[in-house]
């Protein structure tokens, strides 16, 4: 076994914690974005401050976020996922903020819960445990018509988590079998995308919408189905030919009765 993995199973066993959970708390972080995973305790002032004591961030599986120790930060035990993504203000510890930054959420942050451990002289005890829910903004969707087959097509991207779009019509919400909804997640980003398509009518007036149900926010476009027929040309007929202006008709030539004939 290497000595990283030595270092976390050791630190794993030393923080487990077998007290009451205090209340969760849950924050929404935006993915790409920082989120501030707050922590507030009393004052930690004491006569051996900053020695002897220590401050874990750790989440449930556990990997360690951070790590601040005898009044400095320690990297030894923090796991390769949050290198270079967490922060602390050092200069407010002392004043009972434990506060952590996460910088940038990611999509694998979802649902991370962080674990405050405090202990001094010895004495250990968990005073945070804080929930992120990440979380991405769709796009407006982009609502299309299709003339020749009379179907509508509504899509967006970026999303996260994954959503569901809905249709509606006047005063009427369509069943999700009346729509043919596809679904995908970016291997890259890990974010969603979503394409629907709907039969629709003419003068119809139709709202696509997508939900975001972690940020709670609805994006919606709607269109009434306008038909662009074009009129036939009428066909001129001419009942008579043509004169041309080069070779102009000639008049009939009438032979004179001979009257003695």
């Amino acid at each position: 076994m290497s000595i990283i993995k030595r270092r976390e199973r050791h630190l794993s066993e030393r923080l487990s914690v077998s007290s009451t959970y205090p209340k969760e708390q849950t924050v929404v972080g935006i993915i790409g974005e920082p989120v501030l995973l707050p922590c507030g305790h009393s004052k930690l002032s004491t006569g051996n401050y900053p020695t002897k004591t220590r401050i874990y961030w750790q989440d449930l599986t556990p990997k360690v976020l951070h790590v601040f120790k005898d009044g400095n930060e320690e990297y030894d035990y923090q796991d390769p996922f949050y290198t270079n993504r967490t922060t602390i203000n050092r200069d407010q510890l002392a004043s009972g903020n434990l506060s952590l930054l996460l910088n940038p959420v990611n999509v694998p942050d979802n649902r991370l819960t962080c674990c405050v451990i405090l202990i001094i002289n010895g004495v250990k005890s968990e005073v945070c445990r804080i929930t992120v829910n990440a979380a991405a903004r769709y796009q407006k969707p982009n609502l299309t018509v299709n003339s020749t087959d009379m179907t509508l097509v509504c899509t967006t991207y970026g999303g996260f988590p994954e959503a569901q779009m809905t249709w509606r019509t006047h005063n009427r919400t369509l069943d999700p079998q009346e729509a043919v909804t596809k679904t995908t997640q970016d291997p890259g980003t890990r974010t969603y995308n979503i394409s629907s398509r709907v039969n629709g009518t003419e003068g119809q007036n139709m709202t696509c919408s997508v939900h975001n149900p972690t940020l709670n926010e609805i994006q919606s476009t709607s269109i009434v189905i306008h038909l662009n027929f074009r009129k036939p040309r009428r066909k001129m007929i001419h009942c008579c030919p043509q004169s041309d202006p080069e070779h102009p008709p000639q008049e009939p030539e009438i032979e004179e009765l001979n009257p003695q004939q």
